[in-house]
């Protein structure tokens, strides 16, 4: 056993190749988990982050044995690596997607900049830290993704959509209008009312949540048929 761990202590040529590919493995576990919820950065790109960051970190601390010990020399090895992170913020904020109030990619864009943390951690030999930050990374996507808590349930909610309703400017069809939409599982996240100039229509503009199996339009175009509806369908 001891002579084992010593073998993957060191660092000759087998041993680097074989950390930048545990990194790569690493990295495939995360993406596999992205590659099922359908996200652009998945499977492969985790692959290459985590793989590449592990690279440089090798270079970073190996390549320069043959210049730091001469005295003539001064060299700061730990460059490479530290400007691995400025790097993969470009690439994560590449993921991150805002239209209208709903921002999307924060999860995964959080995601890749770990996996080339772990990446790093291999490249560097610290497998038992590495191995660890998949597990927790994947139990946070996991386990969070399941029980949302606060704003995220918004974050995630890919059914966002502004929508146009005019109706009556009167009591009941308000009441009818957030009855209609309650009992087809559509949920009001903000609203902005604007009265007619003779008072007697209104006009609502909304942003509203639901389920995925809900048809929004379908949702509308019943709506529609109620009584004192003039306009009403998703933009």
């Amino acid at each position: 056993m001891a002579e084992i761990i010593e073998f993957f202590n060191g660092y000759s040529d087998p041993v680097l190749v074989i950390r930048i590919i545990l990194a790569g493995v690493c990295g495939g576990i995360i993406g596999v988990e992205r590659t099922l919820r359908q996200k652009d950065a998945g499977f492969r790109t985790h692959i290459i982050v985590a793989m590449g960051a592990a690279l440089m970190v090798i270079i970073s601390k190996y390549g320069f044995l043959d210049i730091v010990f001469l005295d003539s020399v001064q060299v700061d090895v730990s460059r490479v690596a530290s400007n691995i992170i400025t790097g993969i913020s470009f690439l994560g904020a590449g993921m991150i997607f805002v239209k209208g109030i709903s921002i999307k990619g924060l999860t995964t864009a959080a995601g890749i900049w770990v996996t080339a943390a772990v990446g790093m951690a291999m490249g560097a030999g610290l497998y038992i830290v590495a191995i660890v930050s998949v597990v927790l990374l994947l139990l946070v996507q996991i386990v969070f993704h399941k029980f949302l808590i606060g704003f995220d349930k918004v974050l995630a909610n890919d059914n966002l959509v502004p929508c146009f309703v005019q109706i009556d400017n009167t009591a009941e069809a308000v009441r009818n209008l957030k009855s209609f939409l309650k009992a087809n599982d559509v949920q009001v996240f903000d609203s902005v009312v604007e009265a007619s100039s003779d008072n007697t229509l209104l006009t609502i503009h909304l942003n509203v949540q639901f389920e995925k199996d809900v048809d929004i339009d379908d949702v509308f175009t019943r709506y529609l048929q109620k009584e004192g509806v003039h306009q009403a369908f998703s933009i």
